[in-house]
């Protein structure tokens, strides 16, 4: 008998926030055969393809996917998560000139990795894992019970958890994350297609990559990426009808309880992350 939605929205949760305890020592025992970064992310990887054919089994409803690749969608899309990144777009620049340990240390790991290995690494770190979890797991058993809501918790959750693992973000970079996390979320419940979030977040986080490695080519990276953005005007059709979508989902009381749940979420991983200092300093 398939199980509520919400409750396996809880159960997901609670074993996608403490999967970092039981992959520890998976990721220890393949980092002596390959790169540490490349077992991190291939274990973490795995595991939400795990976490999802868990929850699809627990309940099938979740399980809305269509496996089609319908290209204005995709375009439109990427036109959106493009502008999404514009309010920290300055912050960009730091990557152009890094000043700072870490920057240097992402610059030199960039400048030295293949165009293979970079687009891989994109794939399981972000496309592959984080659609997988922020939008088939958790935004489609919200769904279930109220989309809009389950669209603004999931994105408020995606873009302020980025903080967690990121401490030096600022609050632009973080607002970006948020709104690209929208788009995500919307992309995926209007076209109810993986594939397509998961190229859309994929060429998103590649393509700052590719401007930072490949110098001579930054022009040429800029003008596609500005022509991309004419993508909702040229298919106004496949705009309107995503705007119509959004209209029709949207209300009051779905947005107070995506806040409210949003920020809930973000609480719990807190008080996670805290707890295992205070056991670690004993």
């Amino acid at each position: 008998m398939p199980m509520n939605p919400l409750a396996v929205f809880a159960l997901a949760f609670l074993l996608w926030l403490s999967k970092g305890l039981y992959l520890h020592p998976l990721v220890e025992r393949l980092s002596r055969r390959t790169d540490e970064i490349v077992a991190y992310w291939s274990v973490v990887s795995i595991a939400e393809v795990l976490l999802a054919i868990l929850v699809t089994l627990l309940c099938p409803a979740v399980y809305f996917v269509r496996w089609d690749f319908p290209v204005k969608a995709f375009l439109g899309l990427f036109a959106l998560s493009v502008l999404s990144f514009l309010p920290s777009i300055d912050e960009f620049k730091r990557f152009l000139n890094p000043e700072t340990k870490e920057d240097r240390e992402m610059v030199e790991f960039i400048e030295n990795s293949s165009l293979p290995k970079l687009a891989s690494l994109q794939v399981i770190s972000s496309a592959l894992p984080e659609e997988l979890s922020f939008r088939y797991v958790f935004l489609g058993l919200l769904s279930l019970w109220n989309p809009f809501a389950g669209l603004i918790a999931i994105s408020v959750f995606f873009g302020l958890g980025h903080r967690f693992s990121h401490s030096t973000w600022s609050w632009r970079k973080l607002l970006s994350a948020t709104l690209g996390g929208l788009v995500f979320g919307l992309g995926y419940l209007y076209t109810k297609n993986l594939l397509v979030v998961m190229a859309v977040h994929w060429l998103d986080n590649l393509i700052p990559e590719l401007y930072v490695k490949y110098g001579r080519a930054r022009k040429v990276i800029v003008v596609a990426v500005a022509i991309s953005l004419l993508s909702p005007l040229v298919f106004w059709d496949q705009t309107a009808r995503l705007i119509a979508y959004l209209r029709d989902i949207s209300s009051l009381s779905g947005l107070l309880w995506g806040v409210i749940l949003g920020f809930a979420m973000l609480g719990v991983v807190y008080a996670g992350i805290i707890s295992l200092k205070r056991k670690g300093g004993r």
